[in-house]
């Protein structure tokens, strides 16, 4: 009798397990789901409700976890959470180290995804770590999968930011080679990378070899997340400094309004990159000598940078630089010097 009520009681438990988990893996597929439709609030609860299942569920479930803490804090990385973001990916890299390994693709990516994050805070230290980590098993053990990909586009980034654009370009060349090779012509991270490699030339002064990886990016865009997505929207500020720097006003005032227009219709979680192509259409402004118009995009996109919560320092500065001209220009040179110091120190803290 004593072993029949044991028994009894080892299904009963396994049953709750095994209800349990299910529990947390549809509130984990409804938080993609959610995420897929740019809800990131929606999914964050959601992850978090699913993260609370699993960790009741005990250490024999931390690899469900650890995949769950790795889609949180992609969910918060777009609602800009960065610092939140970050520890959310740190708990699951711990978790992905003990349950499966420091070599397995899922750690490997949770390790990617780290090193972007730590990126956008432009904590270059930390960021070159976990991405040249990510790279040296990437390359040795999955050659052939998007992560190569995504971790070299985060190198790009991060060389960018170091100023190192030569070796910015060839990290992005070939982390576009690595995106065609994993998802084909026609990926949104074949866009991505497309992207990276735009402004890598743009930014050295190269537009017309800019344009026609911008244009490329666009059209595998259009098919993939749609003219209405942040990111599309977004490629489209970038390609119009681009024509900006070309020459062509017209066009990059249309493509840089769009932007505009488009993502201020969305909501808060978008304000960075709103923040960023109201920077680029302000300087567009400033070159037509339209002071009004760019004094007043140039100041709202200062103060949406500067109340996100993970301030992004190199776009901030950038804003500052644009802002600071337009001071000289109309004459207001104390502002203007104030201006350019405060850009300066915010690149010296990093």
């Amino acid at each position: 009798m004593h072993r029949m009520s044991y028994l009894a009681g080892v299904a009963f438990s396994a049953a709750t397990l095994a209800a349990q988990s299910n529990v947390a893996l549809k509130l984990n597929d409804q938080g993609l789901r959610a995420a897929g439709q740019a809800d990131f609030a929606g999914a964050e609860r959601l992850y978090g409700e699913a993260l609370q299942k699993w960790r009741e569920l005990g250490s024999a479930y931390d690899a469900h976890a650890a995949a769950t803490l790795v889609n949180l804090g992609q969910a918060l990385c777009n609602e800009e959470k960065w610092r939140e973001g970050i520890d959310a990916f740190e708990e699951g890299l711990a978790l992905h180290r003990r349950s499966l390994g420091p070599k397995h693709l899922r750690t490997v990516y949770n390790l990617s995804l780290l090193g972007h994050a730590y990126v956008q805070l432009a904590d270059r230290d930390r960021a070159e770590a976990d991405l040249g980590e990510a790279l040296a098993t990437g390359r040795e053990l999955y050659p052939g999968d998007a992560v190569l990909g995504h971790t070299l586009m985060g190198l790009s980034f991060l060389r960018r930011l170091q100023g190192k654009l030569e070796e910015s370009l060839q990290l992005g060349e070939e982390g576009l080679n690595a995106a065609l090779k994993a998802g084909g012509e026609f990926s949104t991270q074949a866009g991505m990378a497309y992207e990276n490699v735009g402004v890598i030339h743009r930014l050295a002064g190269r537009p017309e070899r800019a344009l026609p990886l911008f244009r490329k990016a666009r059209f595998i865009y259009q098919q993939t997340v749609g003219p209405a997505s942040p990111i599309f929207l977004s490629l489209l500020s970038q390609e119009g400094l681009a024509l900006l720097e070309d020459g062509d006003l017209a066009l990059a005032e249309r493509d840089m309004l769009q932007a505009v227009k488009g993502l201020a219709k969305m909501s808060p979680a978008f304000d960075f990159r709103l923040a960023t192509s109201e920077s680029n259409l302000g300087l567009l402004r400033f070159r037509q000598r339209k002071f009004g118009d760019a004094e007043r995009l140039l100041t709202h996109a200062l103060s949406l940078e500067d109340h996100l919560p993970s301030p992004p320092v190199t776009d901030m500065a950038a804003t500052m630089g644009v802002l600071a001209q337009l001071r000289r220009a109309q004459q207001r040179d104390a502002e203007s010097a104030q201006l350019r110091r405060r850009a300066a120190e915010l690149q010296a803290g990093h």
